[in-house]
């Protein structure tokens, strides 16, 4: 029987919850890469940030969205993990 083939969500909580990282959004990069690698799928530069921010709205089930003001003065997504909200509250 094959393996059952993990989210791309699911691997975004394992890696934050791994790695210490309390959230991921737009901007960063490097973060959103190492997520995509942790899930098998491969780099296709921009796209690959687009895909996985894409996965992750998918999920609200394992997020709390947020916004935040970029420097442009443009809304901004980020997502929370929900114990990192608990704690906040």
């Amino acid at each position: 029987m094959p393996k059952a083939r993990r989210t791309i969500a699911a691997a975004a909580v394992e890696h934050l919850r791994a790695h210490g990282h309390p959230a991921v959004g737009y901007g960063d990069s490097l973060l959103l890469h190492e997520i995509a690698e942790a899930a098998g799928i491969g780099h296709e530069g921009p796209r690959t940030e687009r895909n996985v921010l894409a996965a992750l709205e998918r999920a609200p089930h394992l997020f709390e969205k947020r916004y935040f003001r970029s420097r442009r003065g443009l809304a901004r997504v980020y997502y929370l993990l929900p114990e990192r909200t608990e704690t906040q509250a």
